[in-house]
């Protein structure tokens, strides 16, 4: 397990530095790949190990979220307990990397890419955005995203829409409250967000006023969706619920949706659909077939003391080991 306790290096701040490298290395020192290093932005680069001319793409992202809540154990220290393999990223999706790599080590493939891509809920420009638009995609017929999928392989997907949401009214001292008559734009959000809430929108991040002794002149949110809709669809609905004067409405985040589509050569069985949005869909509409796998349970994706089964990241790894065999 000292592959996966290397690919636990911080990377929630947006750096990818540390873990980057880390597949870089066991890589060069692992397999016959030629390995490409793409610079999406600064400390952010893709990682892409060539392998022949490949068809077939496998990709996971290197991101995780921030640590949150008590945990255990120290959130970057991966920790084994009955049966359990714990640490921030082990399900979403650092033990899909891990997976990979050992499995790419093992079926040594003559036509094969690998993108270990950044920023995954970045929108259209993410690591996945850049890469698609790089000389390498061409050829690629097929594509693999991992993800937490509890080894199910899955065809379809929600879009994920992001919107940054503004209110301005005219701030005044909080003593005039009654007779100055003014809204305070604290209030305005919030009956806005019961809103979006009642309408099928979260909203995960507000930010307003400035200092308790003055009513608020400005408030700004970020309201999102799971929809099936297309992005124009869900901007007229925010919209028509979103109104009027000091309100403004901007795109955070563009994330469309995933749709069933063709059989997979190397899929058998029932395809399945997931809740959460991933990068497969970005592969899709560059039209590439595009499926979404991985071991992990999306249950513990984002939360305290994430985990992934043992089981499962043997499991995922035998998966990987037959497709790059057979492919």
């Amino acid at each position: 397990m000292e592959l996966l306790k290397s690919l636990l290096a911080e990377s929630h701040s947006g750096n990818y530095a540390k873990v980057g490298s880390a597949i870089a290395d066991f890589l060069k020192g692992k397999t016959n790949a030629k390995v490409v290093i793409q610079k999406v932005a600064e400390g952010k680069e893709n990682v892409l190990a060539v392998f022949g001319k490949p068809e077939l793409l496998i990709n996971c992202h290197m991101d995780t979220v921030k640590p949150s809540g008590k945990w255990k154990h120290t959130p970057l220290d991966l920790v084994e307990e009955e049966g359990k393999i714990f640490g921030l990223g082990t399900a979403d999706t650092k033990g899909n990397i891990y997976c990979v790599l050992k499995a790419v080590e093992k079926a040594k493939p003559n036509n094969l890419l690998l993108l270990f891509s950044v920023d995954e809920e970045g929108g259209e420009n993410n690591g996945v955005s850049f890469f698609l638009k790089s000389e390498f995609c061409r050829g690629i017929k097929y594509a693999i995203v991992c993800e937490p999928t509890s080894l199910e392989f899955v065809n379809k997907h929600k879009g994920h829409y992001s919107f940054n949401v503004e209110v301005e009214t005219e701030p005044f001292h909080s003593s005039q409250k009654g007779e100055a008559g003014g809204a305070s734009a604290i209030v305005k959000a919030a009956e806005l967000i019961l809103k979006l809430e009642k309408a099928g929108f979260s909203v995960g991040k507000i930010v307003g006023g400035s200092q308790d002794n003055v009513v608020a002149g400005h408030c700004e949110f970020v309201a999102s969706i799971r929809s099936n809709d297309e992005a124009e669809e869900a901007l007229e609905k925010i919209r028509g619920i979103v109104n009027g004067k000091g309100i403004k409405v901007a795109w955070k985040a563009v994330g469309k949706p995933l749709k069933a589509g063709e059989k997979f050569p190397f899929v058998e069985g029932e395809m399945h659909e997931v809740g959460f949005w991933t990068d497969a869909a970005q592969f899709q509409e560059a039209g590439i077939g595009t499926v979404v796998f991985g071991a992990g349970n999306v249950k513990q994706a984002h939360t305290c003391n994430e985990f992934v089964e043992k089981k499962e990241l043997e499991d995922a790894q035998t998966v990987f080991e037959k497709i790059m065999g057979e492919f």
